[in-house]
């Protein structure tokens, strides 16, 4: 019954609760199809029998009994509705963690190259499953409900819808059949319209500022005309079938009042109010096809959607949180570390090794290129080695669960980025955490003062609505949150970018204030000055380990020729 799941999703989707729902409206489209019967009978007992016997006290009990049946129908669509939404919700529940957590690996290996299109589908598939699609297709299994009906009323009656129905079936499997690959074609190219778009708005600055909108524009332009006119076609494609099945089913009614009056004048035992509800009950049997051909591009987008998801939750593999482990004091070891960036097959760091204690501060220089900003990802546990291992007091990164070595690292990236909230939430990385542990993390990074001046110091807003801070206003309370919690290891990656003067010298203060605390500490920089700090030094070049040891004889080596 689920195997038309994909695969993992349907290992996260087919709970018990959701199998009770899925009965359940089940079982609610069997008891409304009843239902829908309600109609052509009552016009059924109008002609043969309330017309003939000229009765008003039949009149009023049977049109008495068929209110309330409607009635009842209208309240089991409303309960049947209400399930699917419940499914829905009860399917982005289940599954909006993983994607959440999984969107944000796929980001981290692709180095930002991801978008936010999985939120987007699982939007896409709830709406599907809450939509009339899934209605129609619940109503599909009691078609043949329909058709026993009408052999009861007369076999050639049967017979005659039997073949109406067939017919109806294979239009509708040859409109999916043809529409299918234009609308994967279709949302492949929205997808990637969207992701030039996107990407875009991040350099917005440069585009704008070296005349590129009309050149960029036109790019985009060409990506999202294909898409419009894929999807135009595919509408058209659907519409032109859709169209035909109408035609087909109005025919086909009209051909069943054909066949009845023939069976009227045959005197073959079907009377005029056979003949009518003859012709109805056919119109109801194949109107789950017509609904499922009108509904057939949504849901079809809606299942790649779901596949699309079921692609990513496979390919990040997201596991069970490990063991707890106790607190680090800070001992790296980096053992014939080897790396590879998503989607490529040549490492950009090989064969690296080193070791500090806890407390030691290490200085990381080399030329640009040299794999210094990849190894940096990986001492965080941004990216995962592809051979080799990365150990923190003797544990492998992979051994700790993503927040709890997290609220053991501080870490700043080349390309600072704030989220949008409060100062005091930046710093205190959205956790609920007193002041005074705020008050530290700006403090040991000599921010302090520079919140202070803001217009509501700690509680000014930042991000979209709020603040927009300088590049180094927003390095400094980014190093602030790097050093809130106390943290085992602080990896800074050039630290000084965007530092003014009294940057610089928060940056000093903060370094020795770190080594103070006996934090580790590693320093990605071309600034040979910030070596001074340093206990031991790692030269890169070309991917792999050139030096390792004293900063010493680094520094009167490189300070002739710079970094």
């Amino acid at each position: 019954m689920t195997a038309w799941l994909p695969p993992l999703v349907r290992e996260r989707l087919w709970t018990a609760e959701l199998r009770r729902a899925f009965w359940h409206a089940l079982g609610l489209s069997l008891l409304i199809n009843v239902l829908l019967l309600t109609s052509p009978l009552y016009m059924l007992q109008m002609y043969d029998r309330v017309l003939t016997s000229r009765s008003e006290e039949t009149l009023f009990a049977i049109s008495a009994i068929a209110l309330f049946l409607l009635a009842s129908y209208g309240v089991l669509e409303g309960m049947r509705a209400r399930t699917l939404v419940g499914v829905g919700l009860a399917v982005d529940d289940l599954v909006n963690d993983s994607v959440f957590t999984s969107l944000f690996r796929d980001a981290v290996l692709r180095q930002g190259g991801a978008t936010a299109q999985p939120i987007r589908d699982l939007e896409l598939v709830r709406a599907q499953l809450s939509g009339p699609a899934l209605m129609a297709i619940f109503d599909l299994p009691w078609v043949p409900l329909f058709l026993v009906l009408l052999y009861v009323l007369h076999p050639v009656l049967g017979t005659v819808a039997l073949l109406g129905t067939v017919v109806s079936v294979l239009l509708a499997f040859v409109a999916e059949r043809v529409s299918r690959p234009l609308i994967e074609e279709t949302g492949k190219q929205q997808i990637a319209a969207s992701r030039f778009l996107e990407g875009c708005l991040r350099n917005v600055d440069a585009i704008w500022a070296h005349g590129m909108m009309d050149r960029v524009r036109q790019r985009w332009l060409d990506t999202y005309r294909q898409s419009v006119d894929l999807s135009a076609s595919g509408a058209d494609r659907v519409s032109a079938f859709s169209a035909t099945t109408k035609a087909f089913r109005i025919a086909m009614q009209s051909a069943m009042l054909g066949v009845g009056a023939w069976l009227v004048l045959r005197d073959a035992g079907v009377s005029p109010g056979v003949m009518i509800a003859g012709s109805i009950i056919f119109g109801r049997a194949i109107a789950p096809l017509d609904q499922t051909l009108a509904a057939s591009r949504g849901f079809l987008a809606g299942w790649l959607a779901l596949r699309r998801i079921d692609a990513l939750l496979g390919r990040l593999d997201v596991v069970s949180d490990p063991m707890p482990l106790p607190k680090p004091s800070g001992v790296v070891s980096v053992e014939e570390l080897s790396l590879v960036p998503f989607g490529a097959r040549k490492p950009v760091v090989h064969g690296v090794r080193f070791a500090l204690e806890a407390g030691e501060v290490l200085a990381i220089v080399g030329p640009s290129a040299s794999g210094k900003t990849s190894l940096a990802r990986a001492l965080v546990g941004l990216w995962p080695p592809a051979a080799g291992k990365v150990r923190l007091d003797g544990a492998e990164l992979s051994q700790w669960s993503p927040q709890a070595l997290g609220s053991y690292i501080g870490y700043l990236p080349q390309d600072v980025e704030l989220l949008a909230g409060t100062v005091q939430e930046n710093i205190a990385r959205f956790t609920q955490a007193d002041a005074e542990s705020v008050l530290q993390a700006a403090q040991v990074a000599g921010c302090h003062d520079l919140v202070l001046q803001l217009a509501q110091g700690y509680d000014t807003r930042l991000g979209e609505g709020g603040t927009k801070l300088s590049a180094g206003q927003s390095q400094r309370v980014a190093l602030a949150r790097c050093f809130f919690g106390d943290p085992a290891l602080v990896v800074l990656d050039e630290p000084d970018s965007n530092l003014d003067t009294d940057g610089v010298a928060a940056l000093d203060a903060a370094i020795v204030a770190l080594k103070s605390r006996k934090t580790t500490a590693v320093l990605i920089t071309h600034n040979l000055r910030l070596l001074r700090h340093a206990d031991k030094a790692l030269l890169m070049s070309q991917g792999k380990m050139a030096y390792f040891g004293p900063p010493q004889p680094l520094l009167q080596k490189l300070a002739p020729q710079g970094v």
